[in-house]
């Protein structure tokens, strides 16, 4: 159910989840209240965010973690800079969030404690300085939480990056656990070569004020269409390694910190890439729509789940040893009416999973 009145929207999702995981049967994700001053929405709700240019997967900010409960505050248009300093950076987004955690002292399948109330922040920059290309500035923390400091003072430090850079500090005094990084998406010019590439570079630590330890996802991916349909297609490259570009990479870096023994996780699941870490995937996929708005899809992905496990890794949000998965699914969509006749969508879904196969059929209705 969604209603807007002038600079007022809201949005009331109820969703019924029978055995779920997390325990909580009834969910309200992507429910939320905003409201617009000017050029600026604040909007406080559970709304899933994607920052970044992958297909497969974020290394920040993802969709596999449920919505995290946040304030959000948020540029609407992105209409360049009208200072002649800054109108280079083109047209520009930026949006910055504080969420809260999960409550109460908990445990993932009995094998991981959660420091309950944790905060978390995130902030991204977004500009494109030429029409063909888009480049994403990405931050985010873990703060505060049951049994630590959470004022003010914590969340100054916090954003300065007092953490990473006083060595001196004791784990008890950090005032919380960040990523940042870089992304960027590179189109092609020349409307005879319609293909684009693109990367997300996210550290897991700092070194001289810059991210550090680099977990890396790379992609390209081209289209086209005709009066039969458009199509577009991808091959996307992920791992998420610290330093994963270098002959010996650090393992059990990525996602992990020694004040939050949840890991960068919401309800048992990474708020990140959904592979948690030490994982590598390779994916190609392609998708078709017809003029109607019926979708055929096709994918395929190879992944390599907690690839250097040696001893068992229980925090691992997958896979606590080394396991490989091999995933192929073909789907359909197809819109049911329009207008005032739109009873929503159908999708059905087939495929196989490490040879198992499955299956799935999804009507939703509204948006």
């Amino acid at each position: 159910m969604t209603g807007s009145a002038g600079r007022y929207s809201a949005r009331l999702q109820l969703t019924v989840v029978a055995d779920a995981a997390d325990g909580r049967t009834l969910r309200a994700d992507g429910s939320y209240a905003s409201a617009r001053f000017g050029n600026v929405a604040v909007t406080a709700g559970l709304r899933e965010q994607w920052w970044g240019p992958g297909w497969e997967g974020s290394l920040i900010l993802g969709t596999d973690a449920r919505p995290i409960p946040s304030l959000t505050v948020e540029r609407v248009l992105a209409d360049p800079f009208e200072s002649p300093w800054l109108r280079w950076l083109g047209p520009w987004r930026a949006t910055a969030s504080v969420g809260q955690g999960e409550g109460g002292s908990s445990a993932r399948d009995g094998r991981l404690t959660v420091r309950p109330d944790t905060k978390i922040f995130a902030v991204r920059f977004a500009f494109k300085p030429k029409p063909w290309l888009e480049i994403g500035l990405s931050r985010s923390a873990q703060f505060c939480g049951e049994g630590r400091e959470c004022d003010l003072g914590t969340f100054w430090d916090m954003l300065r990056g007092r953490d990473n850079t006083d060595d001196s500090l004791t784990a008890a005094e950090q005032p919380g656990n960040q990523m940042a990084g870089y992304d960027a998406r590179l189109r092609s010019p020349w409307p005879a070569l319609p293909m684009a590439v693109y990367g997300q570079f996210i550290g897991e630590d700092e070194a001289g004020g810059l991210p550090s330890k680099f977990l890396g996802l790379m992609g390209v991916e081209a289209w086209g269409g005709n009066t039969l349909g458009s199509w577009r297609a991808h091959a996307e490259y992920t791992d998420t390694t610290c330093s994963f570009s270098r002959q010996r990479p650090q393992v059990d870096c990525a996602y992990r910190n020694s004040v939050y023994p949840q890991g960068y996780t919401h309800r048992g699941r990474m708020i990140g890439h959904s592979m948690d870490n030490d994982s590598r995937m390779l994916a190609v996929g392609a998708i078709w729509v017809r003029p109607s708005g019926q979708s055929w899809s096709a994918l395929a992905r190879r992944v390599d789940l907690n690839r250097y496990g040696g001893t068992p890794d229980t925090s691992h949000a997958l896979a606590p040893a080394p396991h490989r998965v091999d995933d192929i699914q073909l789907g359909w969509r197809q819109p049911l009416g329009s207008g005032a006749g739109n009873l929503g969508t159908l999708r059905v879904g087939v495929g196989a999973f490490n040879s198992e196969a499955y299956g799935f059929v999804e009507w939703r209705r509204g948006p």
